[in-house]
């Protein structure tokens, strides 16, 4: 029955609301009820959300001409409780600001700067963005309702799972170097007050507050990948042989070990010069490529639930550990990524600004500065990534298994003893190489600083 509900609304004040917003559907009606259809898709919704797809066949209502238009929709799971432990009265506002706020103010930027940079692939166009309303029609709770285009009309699809091979990552980090390179602009061009205004409207999603754990759900998970991560590197001590990563990761699980929430709220330490509106969670799950052949020609941000404002390298740090394979790393490959970012950045900032790279304004952003920079934050993807690997690279019974309990009670034992387990070998191998590759390019100097 409460489901019944739920699609009526969904398909009757919903879709109202949707023409009313959009001047380019304002002449359009549907006909009758068949002409909207809603369904929901497997596979696309997640631990706090549902994924729907609603398909309108739309009715010019001066020419009669007919249109159809395929959009999603997400809203929220759950009961108040769930919502309040899960912090979804946090991430789906946080995600609503950047596609109502964020975004369209970035576009302006843009626009009026005349910069020839086009952000209409940076993220689907949205046609509904609400938050914090309250709808009998639909429940008796506070909702939020995010209504997006569907992307994949236009060819946008899921990558491969993990691992992404060379030209997959350099359209990623130049995607989010022109979403990172927005804020810089904003900045430097003297708009620091409407970067303010956009940073106020965001809901600090800490790991701490008031010197309590804030995101218990992820401090749990940190502590057992902790103790998995140490536990290995005990019996394979041969992986700490190196001074300088025997020494750092030593440290780490000395004054971090049994709190990683501290060293991650350390992470989130905002800086004037170089913290910009982030996308939060940037990873390939996160993501949708378009593709000419087998060939990626484009990437569209998705999914901005843990959006932040902070260094740039919470966004850079954990795609590149999470889906870039430890054997890219090497002969230079990191520090390539890398400088990917940094001419992408440049350039759009010099676009929008008006500036010559060399020019004082821009000193701080050359690509030296930046790597400084950004190995003091970097240690941040590093420990996100070791989180999730263990489920990615798990078996499928091992998911579901992780997936229950994560849902039911993550804080029971046979949560901790599942992930500790696994994946195996793989997993405990490529998070050994993590931590070891963050001690060797110095992201673990920051542990001894404070």
């Amino acid at each position: 029955m409460e489901q019944d509900k739920k699609e009526k609304f969904l398909t009757s004040q919903l879709v109202d609301k949707i023409i009313q917003s959009n001047a380019d559907l304002q002449d359009y009606r549907t006909v009758s009820a068949g002409d909207r259809t809603l369904t929901t898709p497997q596979g696309l919704d997640g631990f706090m959300s549902v994924i729907h797809r609603l398909t309108l066949k739309l009715t010019h209502q001066r020419s009669g001409a007919t249109k159809c238009l395929t959009v999603m929709v997400k809203v929220m799971k759950g009961d108040d409780n769930f919502r309040q432990k899960s912090l979804g009265l946090v991430l789906f506002p946080n995600e609503i600001n950047v596609y109502s706020a964020v975004i369209p103010a970035f576009e302006r930027l843009v626009r009026d700067a005349g910069a020839p940079l086009d952000l209409r692939t940076l993220a689907p166009r949205i046609y509904l963005a609400e938050s914090g309303v309250r709808y009998p029609a639909y429940s008796d709770q506070e909702e939020t309702f995010l209504v997006m285009e569907d992307v994949s009309l236009a060819g946008f699809v899921p990558g491969p799972r993990l691992n992404l091979d060379q030209t997959h990552l350099e359209l990623m980090a130049r995607k989010i170097a022109q979403f990172h390179a927005c804020s810089y602009a904003l900045r430097v061009a003297g708009q620091s007050e409407t970067l303010g205004r956009l940073v106020k409207q965001i809901i600090p999603l800490n790991f701490l507050q008031d010197g309590k754990i804030f995101f218990e759900s992820y401090d749990i998970v940190f502590k057992v990948v902790f103790e998995r991560l140490f536990r290995y590197f005990d019996e394979k001590p041969a992986l700490l042989e190196q001074a300088i990563v025997g020494d750092r990761v030593r440290a780490l699980r000395s004054k971090y070990g049994t709190t990683p929430s501290a060293l991650m709220q350390r992470c989130l330490e905002r800086d004037e010069q170089y913290s910009v509106i982030l996308h939060g969670d940037y990873n390939r799950n996160n993501v949708l490529f378009r593709y000419k052949g087998k060939v990626p020609q484009d990437v569209m941000l998705i999914d901005f639930q843990e959006n932040r404002y902070g260094s740039p390298a919470l966004d850079l740090s954990f795609f590149m550990y999470m889906n870039m394979p430890p054997e890219a790393w090497a002969n230079g490959g990191w520090d390539q990524l890398l400088a990917v970012y940094h001419r992408e950045l440049m350039r759009c900032l010099c676009d929008i600004v008006k500036l010559h790279p060399d020019d004082e304004a821009l000193q701080p952003y050359r690509f030296d500065a930046m790597k400084e920079h950004l190995q003091k934050h970097f240690i941040y993807g590093a420990i996100i990534a070791i989180k999730f690997l263990p489920c990615m690279l798990a078996n499928e019974q091992e998911v579901q298994e992780i997936v229950h309990h994560f849902h039911t009670d993550v804080t029971a034992e046979a949560f901790r003893q599942i992930y500790l387990i696994a994946g195996g070998e793989i997993v405990n191998e490529r998070i050994s190489k993590v931590m070891v590759h963050a001690a060797q390019q110095g992201y673990l100097d920051m542990v001894d600083k404070e």
